[in-house]
């Protein structure tokens, strides 16, 4: 099959299995109300994320486009099953972690996919990891798996910074004719379908879907294997820093949350609005506008980590701690100011 056969199969079969989902999920009420922190209009079907790992099956069992590794595929479908059953019964934030952390193992262990070498971060030559390899590899995992979940608060957010750096690494890898770019290509077609229904009209024809758990911790871990696939090794395509750089949005998110629920007394895990994109609607910008002014900053994080990769990986990971203490320091004076103003 060729290359423009091969796209266009995978993008119909994509859009079927979205339009087709999505009356799925409403049938089995596997959808999003509107309630509190989320403002979105009637019964949203949660089924984006199964749509895409639909599409990954497909691609892998009719088009025999190898995945990453066998494993790396399977993992990748339990954690849709326990991110459904999540959707159903909202799984214990502990017990979450613990899930996505445990999937994080399994992929060093037995998936074939492990951090095993950091870089020269320290200036003094490349850093093996040895027997860090295993929790820092679930570490990731868990980390991005928790990032996307989290920052998925406004339509096409978190499947947009999802594209990014699945873009970035599947022209990397085609440029050198890296065996992994087919299946890279295979998770990025039907993240952009998604976004054609989740950014739509809501018709017929494109009716609104959300990713659901299944859809933004499944694509924070295929985020998480690819970066980790392509940074390690002799193929490597980027260097292991600067796939901080392509993932910077989320993860500095993430954690400026956190630090800003820590600052006021409140649960780590609780949701609620003090995430960057909620602070930027609350102040009076349209959903779509933050849209793409986060996509904006996440795509200049990305250039900017790309342009690091020639000079020392210490100057590029120092970079990026700049940008993550003022990156942090702006979203907590955000909130206290927001938070003043409601008090007032």
């Amino acid at each position: 099959m060729g290359q423009i056969d091969m796209l266009l199969a995978i993008s119909l079969f994509a859009v079927v299995a979205l339009w087709a989902t999505a009356g799925l999920g409403r049938r089995i009420d596997l959808v999003d109300r509107p309630s509190g922190r989320k403002k979105h209009a009637g019964d949203i079907p949660l089924t984006g994320g199964l749509a895409i790992f639909a599409t990954l099956l497909f691609g892998v069992a009719m088009l025999s486009i190898p995945p990453y590794t066998a494993v790396s595929l399977a993992l990748a479908g339990g954690l849709v099953v326990v991110s459904v059953y999540d959707d159903y019964q909202h799984l214990n934030a502990i017990v979450r972690l613990a899930v996505h952390f445990g999937f994080g193992v399994l992929l060093a262990v037995t998936g074939g996919i492990t951090i095993s070498n950091v870089g020269d971060l320290l200036a003094g030559g490349d850093i093996p990891l040895l027997l860090l390899s295993v929790p820092l590899t679930a570490l990731a995992v868990a980390g991005l798996c928790n990032a996307y979940n989290m920052i998925d608060g406004i339509n096409g957010l978190s499947a947009s910074l999802a594209v990014l750096p699945l873009a970035v690494l599947f022209f990397l890898a085609r440029s050198v004719g890296h065996d992994g770019a087919d299946f890279a290509l295979l998770i990025l077609i039907p993240c952009l379908a998604f976004l054609l229904f989740n950014l739509g009209p809501d018709n017929a024809v494109l009716p609104k879907v959300f990713l659901g758990d299944a859809g933004s911790v499944t694509l924070g871990f295929l985020v998480t294997a690819s970066l980790v696939f392509f940074s390690q090794g002799e193929d490597a395509v980027i260097r292991p820093v600067t796939a901080l750089w392509l993932v910077a949005v989320p993860l500095m998110d993430m954690i400026a949350t956190m630090l800003g629920r820590w600052r006021h007394g409140a649960s780590l895990t609780k949701a609620d609005r003090s995430h960057l994109h909620y602070l930027l609607v609350d102040k009076g910008m349209g959903t779509r506008q933050a849209l793409v002014l986060l996509l904006t900053y996440a795509g200049v994080c990305a250039v900017v980590g790309l342009a690091l990769e020639r000079v020392p990986e210490s100057l590029s990971l120092l970079a990026f701690f700049v940008l993550f203490i003022g990156h942090c320091g702006f979203v907590l004076r955000r909130r206290g100011r927001q938070s003043a103003l409601q008090r007032s």
